[in-house]
């Protein structure tokens, strides 16, 4: 935790927040309508999906020794205890370090992130300032065109779309209690939204018994089925790769 005391720390895709009032500035869509506002940062899932990593609950019952002892050392229990308490105590793992600051050197440094610049002391303050932010706006742009790379201990793996993440651990969850369900049943217990327009038409307009009737719910019935095993295949991948301190990762569809 060397380097992060007494500050204010910073997070690239904002850290969590605790009680009911949303915030002013939100980084991410909700996870779903009137998702509590604790909820609504993707470092909340990243503890929910490593709730479910069976093989890091093993580590925990086991007081920390096993195969995810190392990741352990880090994330310690997540299963004796809550999200905010365990942010808490762990969320410098996923800070950005201490902002670098101006300082005078007398080399010039390789690190493309650096800019080295020579100020003639014998102006104008005012003067040097219009001149090092004429000079600094055109590398400025060239930089926010590069995707920011997180300097943090455990940085996010992508860009977390919220809504997604939640609906993946949603059907995963609803496979583990309703184990002998159907594809197309989990997706009615999850409420897995899809698309229900089929051929320009919708449940309401097409009449029962007809061929019509038949073709709109055997293709509803496949969008579920797809569905429900796409949103298992990705929550797997999140599961087995949080495991391994990388969140949100998948590398198929």
């Amino acid at each position: 935790m060397e380097g992060f005391e007494d500050r204010h720390l910073f997070f690239i895709y904002g850290g969590a927040r605790l009680g009911v009032r949303p915030a002013k500035r939100r980084d991410l869509k909700p996870p779903y309508s009137d998702a509590p506002e604790i909820q609504c940062n993707v470092y909340y899932w990243w503890w929910k999906y490593l709730r479910r990593h069976a093989g890091y609950k093993r580590t925990c019952d086991q007081g920390g020794r096993g195969k995810y002892s190392k990741l352990y050392q880090d994330f310690g229990d997540v299963h004796n205890t809550e999200f905010w308490p365990w942010w808490r105590e762990h969320n410098y793992l996923f800070a950005e370090p201490k902002p670098r600051q101006v300082e005078e050197v007398d080399y010039v440094a390789a690190d493309p992130m650096t800019l080295t610049v020579q100020i003639p002391l014998e102006n104008k303050q005012s003067l040097s300032m219009q001149q090092i932010k004429r000079l600094l706006e055109p590398k400025l742009r060239a930089s926010k065109q590069r995707k920011t790379e997180s300097r943090a201990l455990y940085p996010v793996a992508t860009k977390p779309v919220l809504p997604s993440i939640y609906m993946h651990l949603r059907v995963w969850d609803a496979k583990r209690t309703h184990l002998r369900a159907s594809d197309i049943e989990l997706a009615d217990i999850a409420n897995v939204p899809i698309n229900r327009l089929v051929d320009g038409m919708t449940e309401r307009f097409v009449k029962e018994g007809t061929e019509g009737y038949e073709k709109y719910h055997r293709v509803i019935r496949r969008r579920k089925q797809l569905a429900v095993q796409r949103h298992l295949r990705i929550a797997e991948q999140y599961i087995e790769n949080v495991g391994r301190g990388y969140f949100p990762l998948r590398t198929s569809r």
